[in-house]
């Protein structure tokens, strides 16, 4: 696409973390790898398409573990671009060109395995591990059981879709997730009544292969999924929609007994998903298969009306687009003076949705905007100056570099702010939702909620903005 701006972001990057410092051979070509020929060949393409010369890099002997390390980071170049945040327009999002990169940056990765630097290696065919917490003495001591079975349709369920890619161990997971979710999960009911769930890639998943699907579901929004998507409704899913469902190879079913189509939205109130950033784009992605399934058993009508049934919170990734499926309330948090502090993933993602809904008053902690959809919320969320938070018994100051992406803004009460509006909102939603609340109901306050809280609720929804 021409003038897409990262071009230019990822050549100067070339330049300061890979050439720099490398000896320089004019009249010389040196010879690469077929790896690394095969990511410049589209790392050029990409730049020179947006107008930027192209990179002669064969006039330079660099050191490969350079390049691997930035073709790990490119979309950490994106990230860190603040200038440029303020100018993007939605079709640098979905660009066809930036999305071949992140696939070629995937598959030299991949190629790397064993022969560069610290001898990571990655695996792009790896499917979602998932796993049953139990949470009854808190998350910092919660266990984790792997799934691998249908889950219970009758039982209400809170799936978190996390964008982190660990080590498939209960003691990573266990740090993790309590890192994550701190005091947002302290509910009685998660340690009874609902069910919770931890979706996420394992560490053989590269970087770069997870954002070439962020960036297709951006493009596609309404159809597309990865066979990992289609796998994990395979696993775990198809109880929700009908009794021995078949599929063949190619995803299309061949045997169903049908639900009722009151028991078959009432299943689909019991599925509620929290997903952090990228997580929210791979929970679309198995909502789309959900669908795509729902639809071929009830036809799309009913599939409609179930879908709606399905709620999403999400925090730190816009509505990819603005008639969901699903139902939902999507967070995030700005610094009122954004010109140099820009929540850079909302922006990378959604910049024109960011600017509609972004917090703009000194005197308003948050701002509540409807999608044209009608069930589906966004909640801008004020930044806070400073933010600390008791972690192991010690108080604890957030370091935010992310300006504002940092889940600890909601995920636990902030000890610099009386009145904690962001967290007790956040928390409120979560739990109403999960608990089968939907529509305007999840918006409720609890009753033991501070007066401050609860004017401060009633001034916001008052302000209600239909997009």
């Amino acid at each position: 696409m021409k003038n897409n701006p990262f071009a230019a972001v990822f050549r100067t990057a070339f330049y300061e973390d890979v050439l720099q410092g490398s000896l320089y051979i004019p009249t010389h070509n040196t010879e690469y790898p077929a790896r690394v020929k095969s990511f410049m060949r589209q790392l050029n393409r990409f730049i020179a398409t947006a107008g930027e010369q192209p990179i002669m890099y064969p006039k330079y002997a660099f050191k490969e573990h350079k390049l691997f390390e930035y073709a790990l980071f490119l979309r950490g170049y994106m990230r860190d671009s603040q200038n440029i945040l303020g100018n993007l327009q939605q079709k640098y999002a979905v660009d066809k060109d930036l999305i071949a990169l992140f696939n070629a940056s995937s598959e030299y990765v991949v190629a790397c395995n064993g022969k560069i630097g610290d001898k990571r290696t990655f695996d792009n065919a790896v499917r979602y591990k998932v796993w049953k917490a139990n949470i009854a003495d808190g998350l910092s001591s919660a266990t984790y059981t792997p799934v691998e079975n249908e889950i219970d349709a009758k039982r209400r369920h809170l799936f978190l879709f996390m964008p982190f890619r660990i080590k498939c161990n209960e003691r990573t997971l266990q740090k993790w997730v309590a890192d994550n979710m701190r005091k947002s999960l302290d509910s009685s009911l998660f340690k009874q009544d609902v069910d919770l769930y931890v979706v996420h890639y394992p560490i053989q998943k590269s970087r770069s292969s997870n954002i070439t699907s962020v960036l297709k579901t951006l493009r596609f929004n309404d159809s597309f999924y990865e066979t990992e998507d289609v796998d994990f409704v395979k696993k775990h899913w198809l109880s929700f929609v009908a009794k021995k469902i078949e599929l063949n190879e190619q995803n299309k079913v061949v045997a169903a007994k049908p639900l009722s189509i009151q028991e078959l939205a009432d299943n689909f109130r019991n599925i509620t998903i929290f997903s952090y950033c990228a997580g929210t784009a791979n929970a679309h992605r198995c909502l789309n298969v959900l669908h795509d399934v729902t639809r071929q058993i009830y036809g799309e009508d009913t599939a409609k009306y179930a879908l709606q049934n399905v709620f999403v919170n999400s925090y730190g990734f816009l509505p990819v687009r603005d008639n969901l499926r699903y139902s939902g309330v999507h967070f995030y948090t700005n610094a009122l003076d954004d010109d140099n502090r820009r929540e850079p993933f909302v922006n990378l993602n959604s910049h024109e949705l960011y600017e509609k809904t972004k917090v703009k008053n000194e005197q308003t902690p948050a701002r509540l905007s409807l999608l044209p959809d009608k069930r589906n919320y966004i909640l801008a969320l004020k930044m806070p100056e400073k933010l600390a938070f008791m972690q192991d018994g010690e108080i604890k100051e957030l370091q935010d570099s992310e300006f504002g992406h940092n889940l600890t803004n909601v995920n636990t009460p902030n000890l610099y702010d009386e009145d904690n509006f962001a967290h007790n909102v956040f928390k409120a939603i979560l739990t109403n939702s999960s608990m089968g609340k939907r529509g305007a109901d999840v918006l409720q306050m609890p009753s033991q909620t501070t007066l401050n809280n609860l004017m401060t609720h009633s001034l916001i929804q008052a302000k209600l903005q239909r997009l």
